[in-house]
C-alpha cells in the first residue's frame, strides 16, 4: 500500500491549520484556516504503508456522519471504501465500522468513479433480513431497517462523492447540478426508499413462471401483483387492433401515441381471454416498484444517443429491481396517477430527454390522456382475480 486518501463527501474540514487550547479537560480548535475536506498520507519512496500501523489517522473534530471515501492505493490500482455514520473528536482514531479488507475491489486508479449495478445485501443485512423473516417483531424490523438504512447511505456516500469529483473536474456545469439534484432527491427522500426496499425485501412471493413476460412486483399490495416484462410492443398492441400500422422492422419496438384511453382499453381487452387475472395500468408507486432506483450510469436509450425509439431488449442488459428491461429511456409510460390537474403522470424518460428526466423518482411530467405522444408508451400490471 503506497498511498492512503481520506475525504468527506460532505466538504466539511477535516484537516487544516488552527489554534488548539484546553477547555475543562477538552482539545478546543479554534481560527480555522486553510481547511482541507480531503486528506492524503504517501508512503516514503521506495515502502509501503501497513494497515492498522502506519496510517492510523488522527482529524480536528470532524462530523463523518454523512459518510467519508478510503480510498487504498495498492500496486499500482485504488480501492474505495465508503462509510458512513461515524462522528469523531480531535485526535481519535478513525476506525472503519465494518470494512473488510477482502471485499476491497482494486481497479484503474484513472478511472472515473462509476455506478453501474446496485449494491448487493451485505452479511448483516441478510442476516437481519432472516431473522425477521422467522420473527416479523417490531424490534426485528427496526434492526433490519437500521441495516437497510447503513446501506443506503453508503450509496448516497457514493453519490456524493462521484459529486465532489464533478465539481472538481467536469468541463459543463450541468453535469454537476444533475449529480446535486440526484443528491438532494437522495437524502430528501430517504425514508420513502427504504421502506419501498423494505417492502421488496419481506414479498414472499415467487415468480410462479420465470419464462414469461411478467415480473413479480415486489412490494405491491392486493391481489398477487406482476408487472410486465417491458413496455407492450407495435404487434403486441397490433394484435388487439388490427387497422393498428407501423414501420416494417418494428415489431419489437414499444408502442407510441397511444392515448392513455387506449391504453386502458388495451389492458381490459386482456382481461377478455383470461378468467384468471384482470389488466390495468401501473400507478406511480407500482413502476417504481417495478424499476426501483435507476443507477447513474447505466446504458439506456437517452439523450439522443439513438436517433429514436429502439427495440424494448436493445438495452436489456440494463433491469430494474423486478428483473424487467427498458424501464428507463426510450419512450415514457403512463401512469394511472394523476395531478391535481388531471394529466396522468408518466415515467422513465424517452430517448430524447435528458438522463436526470429518466431517473425513477423524477415525477414532473405529465400528459392530457385523451392525446398520444410520440415518445410515449406504457406497461401493464396483472392481478388475479
Amino acid at each position: 500500500i503506497t498511498q492512503v486518501v481520506l475525504e468527506s463527501v460532505d466538504k466539511y474540514h477535516i484537516a487544516g491549520t488552527g489554534n488548539l487550547t484546553m477547555a475543562n479537560g477538552e482539545t478546543v480548535i479554534a481560527d480555522i484556516s486553510e481547511g482541507q475536506s480531503i486528506i492524503t498520507y504517501r508512503a516514503p519512496e521506495g515502502s509501503t504503508l501497513q494497515t492498522g500501523k502506519d496510517y492510523v489517522i488522527a482529524t480536528f473534530p470532524c462530523d463523518l456522519y454523512g459518510g467519508y471515501r478510503l480510498s487504498i492505493y495498492k500496486d499500482g490500482q485504488v480501492a474505495h471504501y465508503f462509510g458512513v455514520h461515524q462522528v469523531t473528536e480531535a485526535g481519535k482514531v478513525i476506525t472503519p465500522l465494518d470494512l473488510d479488507e477482502s471485499e476491497l475491489e482494486f481497479g484503474d486508479p484513472d478511472a472515473p468513479l462509476v455506478e453501474e449495478e446496485r449494491p448487493g445485501l451485505n452479511a448483516q443485512t441478510k442476516s437481519a433480513l432472516v431473522a425477521y423473516q422467522k420473527n416479523p417483531t417490531e424490534e426485528n424490523k427496526h434492526a433490519l431497517l437500521e441495516q437497510m438504512g447503513i446501506r443506503y447511505d453508503k450509496v448516497v456516500a457514493r453519490k456524493k462523492a462521484k459529486l465532489r469529483e464533478l465539481e472538481r473536474e467536469a468541463k459543463h456545469q450541468s453535469l454537476v447540478d444533475e449529480m446535486q439534484d440526484i443528491v438532494d432527491e437522495m437524502v430528501e427522500n430517504r425514508e420513502i426508499r427504504l421502506e419501498q426496499q423494505f417492502l421488496r425485501l419481506i414479498d414472499p412471493r415467487n415468480d410462479d413462471n420465470p419464462n414469461d413476460a411478467w415480473c413479480v412486483l415486489r412490494g405491491a399490495t392486493g391481489n398477487n401483483p406482476y408487472i410486465g416484462y417491458a413496455p407492450v410492443t407495435n404487434a403486441e398492441y397490433k394484435a388487439f387492433k388490427s387497422d393498428f400500422n407501423y414501420a416494417s422492422g418494428q415489431d419489437n419496438y414499444p408502442v407510441v401515441n397511444i392515448p392513455y384511453t387506449d391504453a386502458v382499453a388495451y389492458c381490459e381487452w386482456l382481461g377478455t381471454s383470461d378468467s384468471q387475472h384482470l389488466y390495468r395500468l401501473p400507478s406511480e408507486e407500482d413502476w417504481i416498484l417495478g424499476a426501483g432506483h435507476m443507477p447513474k450510469d447505466v446504458s439506456m436509450n437517452s439523450d439522443h444517443v439513438e436517433k429514436g425509439l429502439t427495440a424494448v431488449d436493445a438495452y436489456k442488459q440494463t433491469t430494474g429491481a423486478c428483473g424487467g428491461i427498458d424501464f428507463w429511456g426510450n419512450c415514457w409510460e403512463w401512469t394511472s396517477t394523476q395531478t391535481a390537474g388531471g394529466q396522468y403522470i408518466v415515467k422513465g424518460g424517452a430517448w430524447d430527454t435528458s438522463r436526470d428526466e429518466c431517473r425513477s423518482e423524477y415525477s414532473d411530467t405529465a400528459y392530457d390522456g385523451s392525446k398520444g405522444y410520440a415518445n410515449v408508451g406504457f406497461r401493464v400490471v396483472r392481478i388475479d382475480k
